[in-house]
């Protein structure tokens, strides 16, 4: 029996049992904040009042962890660390899901691999967080929750909007240089790999400095560089992933690595990809981890 931990049955987790199913694979969708572990000496999930025993898995699919309060995710994740205990193929793994949620501890695996990404100053005291912005007068800043995703909780950070929202960062305050694209444009790209190789690409045009799709940008269909892959490829590697979704922007010095995702969204580089089933690629690639 196969896992997807998940928290909802829309397109996304309909898209990955099709794939179980042409693969003949029996599935069960699991809301993991829903789940409960017995730990002895014959392990069992227990969800909807059925147990599971850990040695009936035989893979599970990460496509979703809910926030919550610390202790929450910290049980969430020790799910998945016990699976992976008892021999049980998590995918994502666990960890690279924990370096990849966090935004300091994912800039800081990126900038000590020598991939580049923006200029970035985390700190929870205030006196240093001003001294920093005085560095950069003329220049915007991007704040970030340290925790978060869709372009949610995003701040500019400059003469007009000089503080910001503390309460709703929780008190780190994660901040990045603007990066600015050559021709003013609000365009990223978002390239989806799987077991290290690119699979699918596109961009990712805004009305804004946001270009989210979930925030209302266009996907239109791209044809990445190799220096493009490359930086994808090896932003995935440095954090472990078996899949991943990698956003890039391009500056002023030239490209840069803003996000990796280790549960990304496919809905919108699928409408643009037609040609390939992008779940498909995964489930197959997953099932070949777990054999």
């Amino acid at each position: 029996m196969y896992l997807i931990f998940t928290e909802d049955d829309g397109w996304h987790t309909n898209q990955l049992v099709d794939a179980f199913n042409k693969n003949t694979k029996d599935v069960r969708l699991i809301k993991i904040n829903e789940t409960s572990i017995s730990i002895n000496d014959n392990p069992k999930i227990l969800y909807e009042n059925c147990e599971i025993p850990f040695k009936e898995i035989d893979g599970v699919f990460v496509r979703g962890i809910p926030g919550g309060t610390l202790e929450e995710i910290c049980y969430h994740l020790d799910i998945l660390h016990f699976l992976e205990l008892e021999k049980v193929t998590v995918y994502n793994n666990t960890v690279c899901i924990e370096k990849s949620v966090d935004k300091v501890r994912t800039s800081c695996i990126l900038n000590a691999n020598g991939i580049k990404t923006p200029e970035t100053f985390v700190t929870t005291n205030i006196s240093h967080l001003k001294n920093f912005q005085s560095l950069y007068d003329e220049n915007d800043l991007v704040c970030k929750p340290i925790f978060g995703s869709q372009g949610k909780g995003l701040e500019i950070i400059n003469s007009d909007n000089p503080h910001p929202d503390y309460e709703s960062l929780n008190k780190v305050y994660y901040l990045q240089k603007f990066i600015s694209h050559p021709d003013k444009k609000f365009i990223d790209w978002r390239l989806f790999v799987v077991n290290k190789k690119v699979i699918a690409s596109m961009a990712r045009e805004g009305t804004s400095w946001i270009n989210n799709v979930a925030s209302g940008a266009l996907c239109k269909p791209f044809k990445p560089s190799k220096e493009m892959v490359k930086l994808a490829v090896n932003s995935s590697d440095a954090l472990g992933m078996y899949y991943a979704g990698v956003d890039i922007m391009l500056g002023p010095d030239g490209y840069t690595v803003t996000e990796v995702n280790s549960i990304p969204a496919w809905k919108g580089i699928q409408s643009v990809c037609k040609d390939i089933n992008i779940a498909e690629i995964m489930i197959n690639d997953f099932l070949k981890k777990c054999n």
